[in-house]
């Protein structure tokens, strides 16, 4: 256990030499109301944690309790409600997820919409994805143009083997 607690203190120490002048950890009340250390709300490079959330860019992990927002996201952005990004290289959850432009992992929530480009898998009871190259997997799972595979009860995918299945669909 004393070992942990000196690694943390290390990291926390040693931190700003590698973020420069972005916030290592940041206290979100709600959007732009927070707190940072360094004085930097908009782009984060550690943690990002609070009720809602709203910041440039997140290089770590932003973690909310109701609403997480950022333009972009590497590494994990998860809350219990919903999370809204642009550009996502890691791993997005919540119950909504909403990827603007570019996703790089994961997606997962109850509903999971990505309105760009997706490389990975969306796990939810509805995903929704303009263009997919991975695996959805999902009650409804619904892709305007797929290279991968469709897992559900019911698969739509405008170039799939077929445009509406039951159980499987793909394209490849």
């Amino acid at each position: 256990m004393k070992k942990l607690a000196v690694l943390l203190v290390a990291v926390l120490f040693a931190a700003p030499a590698f973020a420069g002048d972005k916030g290592i950890i940041k206290l979100s009340l709600w959007g732009n109301k927070a707190i940072a250390a360094p004085n930097n709300i908009h782009q984060i490079t550690g943690v990002d944690v609070g009720i809602g959330s709203v910041a440039d860019s997140v290089y770590g992990v932003q973690y909310d309790i109701v609403h997480g927002e950022a333009d972009e996201v590497y590494g994990i952005q998860t809350s219990w409600i919903w999370n809204e990004s642009n550009v996502v290289k890691g791993i997005q959850d919540a119950i909504v997820t909403i990827n603007n432009q570019e996703l790089r992992g994961a997606q997962v929530g109850w509903v999971n919409l990505s309105h760009g480009n997706l490389i990975g898998v969306e796990i939810g009871l509805f995903n929704k994805a303009e263009e997919l190259h991975g695996v959805q997997l999902g009650i409804v799972n619904k892709v305007n143009n797929i290279t991968g595979l469709q897992i559900g009860l019911v698969n739509i995918a405008k170039n799939g083997f077929l445009p509406v299945m039951v159980i499987v669909n793909g394209h490849f």
